[in-house]
């Protein structure tokens, strides 16, 4: 392991030694009943849900498919540590993962748990899949509930596999304020240039495309010219980091902006 991946999860280690709830067995069986039902809602809409402990560094709930897409199937009954959830992922994007989770610590140190509930993580990255296989995820992460002195024991993890980008290309990561729509923490480090990731403008112009109207039709709609339509088609494109406004559409409708 080089210098780097060292110095990442030794500081991953300390943010986790550091990160003792005020929990105990009563707090566990009352929270049964909520795990049991993202549960059942992972089955109805079949989607890829897990639950995560920060109190004992494990996952208190993971979906058959979240199992899948980490290649957990052959640890089946066993506790998923967040260091076996490392194991699974790219060596090439292993250094992001750490880094990502190592400032979400200090970001959220001393802030009220009720103000963390505005903000969500979502980041992609590559990981072995049950079939040997490297396949990217994204995954959007939320505070789900906290112990008797408002730090954060439980977080909630959704995945959607990403087929509208390079399995080649770089992780993206961003952290987003969902009652104000604005980015935080990685703006700078990351390049982002706008604290938003789409304008006002450009989530019209994206939920008329997502609406069949082309960019003739968008023009005439908003009263704007077709070239000013085409440049903050190019923007969106940009700034999501996709191929076509399909895609565009996709990821801005998983992350919630549209």
């Amino acid at each position: 392991m080089n210098k780097k991946l060292n110095h990442l999860y030794t500081l991953q280690i300390n943010n986790q030694r550091h990160h003792k709830c005020d929990i105990d067995e009563d707090d566990y069986t009352r929270i049964m009943p909520k795990i049991k039902m993202i549960e059942r809602l992972a089955e109805v809409e079949n989607s890829i849900y897990a639950v995560f402990d920060l109190h004992k560094n494990r996952y208190l709930l993971q979906s058959k498919e979240q199992s899948e897409i980490f290649g957990f199937n052959e640890y089946e009954g066993q506790n998923i540590t967040i260091e076996m959830h490392y194991k699974q992922i790219h060596s090439d994007d292993l250094a992001f993962v750490l880094d990502t989770d190592n400032m979400l610590f200090g970001f959220f140190a001393d802030m009220p748990f009720d103000e963390k509930r505005n903000y969500k993580l979502v980041y992609d990255f590559r990981t072995r899949n049950s079939d040997g296989f490297y396949v990217r995820h994204m995954h959007q992460s939320i505070p789900l509930e906290q112990d008797k002195n408002g730090k954060t024991w439980l977080t909630l993890v959704i995945s959607h596999p990403i087929s509208e980008r390079s399995p080649n290309e770089k992780p993206q990561r961003r952290l987003i304020n969902i009652k104000t729509g604005k980015l935080h923490l990685f703006n700078e480090i990351d390049g982002e240039n706008s604290g938003v990731i789409l304008t006002k403008r450009e989530k019209e112009v994206l939920v008329l495309i997502r609406g069949g109207y082309d960019s003739y039709n968008i023009a005439d709609k908003m009263k704007i010219s077709i070239n000013t339509v085409n440049n903050h088609r190019r923007n969106i494109l940009r700034k999501t980091k996709t191929e076509n406004a399909t895609q565009a559409v996709l990821y801005c409708k998983r992350i919630g902006i549209i």
